[in-house]
């Protein structure tokens, strides 16, 4: 009942909003509440002063407020108050009063002054770049859910460290407040250096960046792999494998294992001291119980699976955090794994359900832990709602995690940047009440931050209100706010061709073969050349890729215009911008080829072949110039090469990312292509 009554409400403030609010004002995530007051507003500029009243501190201030001075003086000003009454239950929640005679805003917490100000900042900042009065108005705004976390995960890259701050201050103005970040090998352990990569942060330097991050009530935890996905020491650690044959899993039976990975806790812990919870890692494994110190226990690989958890935990615990656990082990087990991942129709689900598996084994669940349910398409079918009750029904602890990008590619997010899927569930999330929502970023494909960053920001919205907007009246609002673009002007609608660009890009080049960046590459084949003897011939049997090549240059001259635009006319943010512009250029690189391979297989006679064939030669010539423009974009922000000494892990997934020093991995197919095609040419 309190569930439909909250949810209630949240549709009845998302239209207050939608109706009252001048819609010049996009604010981001979308408040509970707005009551527009009588009277006059406020203009960019009026405020004068920042003020704390009584106890009330004044909380790391955004870029427009901290410029003013903080002394009370006769002009308009802002206060900020601490009150336990009149406010929002939760430590986040406020409400923010704007009136002619200035701002004020109360909390329970500084956290809340600290939200507050966020807000404040959005409407100063629309009043500013459209030139536009605030209205008179009071917000009352908290978080449907407490804990809305993104997912860090930096396997395969490092970005650099000024990066990370300004990716703090982002996630602080969309009001997410924790990071789980995946360290692997890029923390400098000091009890076991060697799992360390020689360019590996610091603990010192981590430690400066969570005390930055916990004044802007963000909150980072560690996420140390173990048990699985263990390659980053197991390359070092050959005696500690459950398989000779692969870095892949620790052995759960050698005490051996405990002592590193304990160690790679504590240094963690030691980096992120702020942090509530120690993610344990223990997902996806394949080979527990088949060495013989583990066929010596006697266990099936299940029990030896749940020991490894205990034991884990305690430690978690008896170290003053809270575990988290990937569950898809246990849910494989149970034989119900991929029925939880399917979109079966209720009767359907209702006919092979059974957690019988389950049920017995509750007693090897340890009671202390979070279990992670992970679902990164629609978390909203039939199964994995079953499936969030059976969690609810034996009294355990479960978070959400959905996905801002799922490793599928190297270049951008698909699918919306995946935020239908952020919204559905989020919304779970708060409808039962679990303990916190993680967007994950899978690494496995290493796309570049910036285009994840629409699928961190739908969390942002959809965590702290998950039912008051749709996806798309949400990407409008995106676009004026990262960009200062009015909604009406709709700029950012490239960016959506530019996910659909990418299916092209695949396997343009092939006629057979895989690069899946989070799976692996297959053997491959490169598609022929023309014959000279042969005209016509090519063409033919590549019609389908022509065809398609055609429609994707209109794509891309659709997506440049598109990306152009919006680069002169954007206020903030060009980078992300510079990013798009030289993926859409890399997609496009294929397309090229493809058409000036068309155009010297069907030309006319020996003149028309020689004139193509330049523009073939011109065309390998150009992915020189791409590769270098991309990567000179992506620099800024990114490390683009391994450091010396690092040592790849041995079957990480089969990761692409993993497989060379520098990027060339980026482009699988591209380079082997360009040097058959100026073989090709030279004959």
């Amino acid at each position: 009942m309190k569930t439909a009554l909250f949810l209630s409400m949240l549709l009845v403030t998302g239209s207050l909003l939608a109706r009252n609010l001048d819609k010049t004002f996009q604010l981001l995530p979308q408040p509970q509440s707005i009551e527009i007051q009588a009277g006059k507003g406020l203009d960019y500029g009026e405020l004068s002063y920042v003020v704390a009243d009584g106890e009330a501190p004044i909380p790391v201030l955004g870029a427009i407020t901290n410029g003013l001075p903080q002394s009370e003086r006769a002009d308009k000003g802002i206060h900020f108050r601490l009150s336990q009454t009149g406010v929002p239950d939760s430590p986040e929640g406020y409400v923010l009063e704007i009136t002619g005679k200035g701002v004020t805003i109360t909390s329970r917490d500084e956290a809340g002054l600290f939200y507050g100000c966020q807000t404040l900042e959005q409407l100063l900042e629309d009043s500013r770049d459209f030139k536009k009065e605030i209205p008179p108005m009071k917000i009352t705004d908290y978080p449907a859910i407490a804990y809305r976390a993104v997912h860090l995960d930096t396997k395969h890259h490092l970005d650099r460290m000024d990066y990370y701050y300004r990716m703090v201050d982002k996630l602080a103005r969309y009001k997410i407040n924790a990071i789980i970040w995946e360290l692997e090998d890029k923390l400098r352990f000091t009890r076991r250096p060697e799992a360390g990569a020689p360019n590996a942060i610091s603990k010192q330097e981590m430690q400066a960046l969570c005390r930055y991050a916990k004044e802007r009530n963000v909150e980072i935890s560690p996420l140390v792999q173990g048990l699985g996905h263990a390659g980053f020491i197991l390359k070092h650690h050959w005696e500690l494998r459950e398989n000779p044959a692969s870095d892949w899993e620790f052995c759960p039976s050698d005490p051996r294992t405990y002592e590193v990975q304990f160690d790679l806790y504590l240094d963690a812990l030691e980096a992120m001291p702020y942090g509530k919870y120690l993610h344990v890692g223990g997902d996806e494994i394949t080979a527990i119980g088949i060495d013989d110190r583990c066929k010596a226990t006697g266990k099936s690989a299940f029990e030896l699976q749940m020991i490894w958890l205990k034991k884990v935990c305690q430690f978690a615990v008896d170290h003053g955090r809270t575990p988290i656990f990937w569950d898809d082990m246990p849910l494989k087990y149970a034989g119900i794994w991929e029925l939880a991942l399917s979109n079966k129709p209720e009767e359907e689900v209702a006919k092979v359900w059974n957690t019988d598996k389950l049920d017995k084994a509750i007693d090897l669940f340890p009671k202390e832990c979070v279990y992670m349910r992970w679902k990164y398409e629609d978390a909203t079918s039939p199964a994995h709602q079953r499936l969030l009750k059976w969690y609810s029904d034996k009294g355990l602890k479960v978070m959400g995690a959905t996905a801002a990008s799922a490793g599928d590619s190297p270049f951008l997010p698909r699918k919306d940047t995946r935020s239908e899927y952020v919204r559905g569930f989020s919304r779970l999330v708060a409808e039962n009440h679990l303990e916190g929502i993680l967007a994950t970023a899978w690494d496995d494909g290493s796309p570049h931050p910036e285009t994840v960053w629409r699928g961190y920001i739908a969390q942002g919205e959809f965590g702290w209100n998950p039912t008051a907007r749709d996806v798309a009246t949400f990407k409008k609002v995106h676009a004026q706010r990262e960009y200062g673009f009015r909604p009406k002007e709709n700029r950012m609608a490239f960016l959506d061709e530019l996910e659909k660009a990418i299916f092209f890009f695949d396997d343009a080049l092939v006629s057979s073969g895989r690069r899946n960046p989070a799976w692996g590459a297959t053997a491959f084949t490169l598609i022929g050349l023309p014959d000279k003897e042969h005209p016509g011939a090519w063409s033919e049997t590549y019609k389908e890729k022509i065809d398609k090549a055609k429609e994707e240059a209109k794509r891309y001259q659709t997506i440049r215009e598109g990306v152009l635009a919006a680069e002169r006319n954007a206020l903030r943010n060009r980078y992300t911008l510079k990013v798009y512009e030289q993926t859409n250029n890399l997609q496009n690189y294929p397309v090229r080829l493809i058409l000036a391979l068309n155009e010297y297989d069907t030309a006319k006679d020996e003149a028309g072949r020689k004139t193509a064939q330049v523009k073939v030669r011109e065309v390998c010539d150009y992915f020189k110039v791409m590769r270098k423009n991309l990567e000179s974009v992506y620099s800024e922000t990114r490390f683009m090469q391994q450091p010396e000494g690092f040592i790849a892990d041995m079957n990480h997934h089969n990761h692409l990312a993993s497989k060379t020093d520098n990027s060339d991995w980026l482009y699988l197919y591209e380079i082997p292509m360009v040097k058959k095609v100026l073989q090709w040419i030279k004959e």
